[in-house]
C-alpha cells in the first residue's frame, strides 16, 4: 500500500490508475471493460473469485478498480483472432456481475447499463421492477428518440455481444484526446 503524502504524490497515483486502461492495451489486443460495484468488505474475496473465473476460462483479467467505494473496472483480456476467445472472455465478464450481485453489490457501479449489459438486468431487477423502469423512460421520451432501443432487455438485445475494443483509441489516434 502506498499512502500519497501530498498533492503531487497523489496526482501521480492517480495518473498510473488513470493509465491502467492503455497500459493494458498493449499486451492485449482486445479487452472487455466491465464495472461493477461490491462492498469494499467483499473485496479480497471477489478479487480471488475474478481470478477463478479466469483461470478455469483460461482467460486473462486485469483488475482496476477504486477500492475506496467498490467498483470494479476488471478488463478481461482476449484475442478475438483465436477461436472461442470471444466466448470465453464474454462468459468471464458476465460472471464477474454475478460475483458483484451474490456479494449484494450491483451490475453498475458508475458507467450504467448499455446494451451488453442489459441482458444481465434481470438478474438484478425483477420484471415488476423492468417495467417500471420503463414506463418512467417512457413517460419522458413519449417519442422513443433517446437512445432507442437500449438499456431495457429485450429478446432483440439479448444476443448482441458486449463492445470490444481493438488496438488504440480513434481520438487517440486522430489527436483529439490524449492517452495518460
Amino acid at each position: 500500500m502506498r499512502v500519497a503524502a501530498d498533492d503531487a504524490e497523489r496526482a501521480l497515483i492517480w495518473k498510473g490508475r488513470k493509465s491502467a486502461f492503455a497500459a493494458v492495451g498493449r499486451i492485449s489486443p482486445d479487452y472487455i471493460v466491465q464495472d461493477g460495484v461490491i462492498p469494499r468488505t467483499a473485496l479480497p474475496q471477489v478479487l480471488r473469485q475474478i481470478a477463478e473465473l479466469g483461470e478455469r476460462a483460461g482467460v486473462r483479467v486485469a483488475n482496476v478498480f477504486h477500492a475506496g467505494d467498490g467498483n470494479l473496472h476488471p478488463l478481461v483480456l482476449f484475442d478475438g483472432g483465436v477461436p472461442g476467445a470471444v466466448d470465453r472472455a464474454e462468459e468471464v465478464a458476465g460472471g464477474i456481475l454475478d460475483l458483484c450481485l451474490e456479494h449484494g453489490g450491483s451490475i453498475t457501479g458508475e458507467h450504467g447499463v448499455g446494451a451488453d449489459k442489459a441482458k444481465h438486468m434481470p438478474r438484478m431487477f425483477t420484471p415488476d421492477d423492468l417495467d417500471t423502469m420503463q414506463a418512467v423512460r417512457c413517460a419522458f421520451d413519449p417519442e422513443g428518440i433517446a437512445n432507442p432501443g437500449k438499456v431495457f432487455p429485450t429478446p432483440r438485445l439479448c444476443g448482441e455481444r458486449p463492445g470490444r475494443h481493438r488496438g488504440a483509441h480513434p481520438l487517440a489516434e486522430s489527436g483529439v484526446a490524449e492517452v495518460f
